[in-house]
């Protein structure tokens, strides 16, 4: 059996080499350790992602890894690259994916000691569905208890047309939103489940079935 100081220093030797695979500007290898990064939950690699993201950000046909590093930023608590995410979210994506999983980091990472939601209401009439159905994920992974005001400004800004487009084929915020409902009090729960009844989709009938059971659907 491994002493103490063996295994701390076998656990050293295993970052390094996860970092130098981040840094090795050769997607599949960044792209497997983010995953393992991510699965094991390291933290402390902050620099070494957050170089790994800047450098997929410039590649086109990098989306997979895009979204895994920036997913694994938020996973590992990475508190000190919310300035960097703040500032990549204001870029222009064609992959529109991105800013779900951006929204989705800066709103975790930003609630991870205590509940914090201006991010959230400063992008309600943004009319960027993946941005709010994002911003709203990070609120779910983490947990965050809302008010029955919080709950009512959400749904009724996700009720808009705008973030209602094809919500039959992409996350929207009212798919989010109702798969965190069993944190809110019993009338906005059974709310938001009449509304997503009355829009007769079976894309809901899964949710309702989790929601029932009181456990959140894992996306980190």
């Amino acid at each position: 059996m491994p002493t103490l100081k063996t295994a701390k220093q076998l656990v050293v030797s295993s970052n390094k080499e996860l970092v130098s695979l981040l840094l090795s500007q050769k997607l599949p290898l960044l792209k497997r350790a983010a995953k393992q990064i991510r699965r094991q939950r390291i933290e402390g690699l902050d620099q070494a992602l957050a170089e790994a993201l800047d450098f997929v950000m410039t590649k086109p046909r990098s989306l997979e890894a895009q979204n895994e590093l920036i997913l694994t930023i938020a996973a590992t608590e990475c508190t000190s690259l919310l300035p960097y995410l703040e500032e990549l979210v204001q870029g222009n994506y064609s992959a529109t994916v991105l800013y779900r999983s951006l929204a989705l980091a800066i709103v975790y990472l930003q609630n991870k000691d205590k509940k914090k939601l201006s991010y959230v209401y400063s992008i309600l009439e943004s009319g960027n569905q993946n941005l709010f159905a994002g911003a709203l994920l990070g609120l779910n992974q983490r947990e965050v208890v809302l008010s029955h005001e919080e709950v009512q400004d959400f749904y009724s800004a996700a009720k808009h047309e705008v973030y209602l487009e094809n919500f039959r084929q992409v996350i929207s915020p009212i798919q989010v939103l109702v798969s965190m409902a069993y944190l809110f009090e019993v009338k906005d729960r059974q709310e938001l489940i009449c509304y997503c009844q009355e829009l007769n989709s079976v894309f809901f009938s899964s949710i309702i079935t989790n929601l029932n059971k009181n456990k959140k659907i894992t996306y980190l």
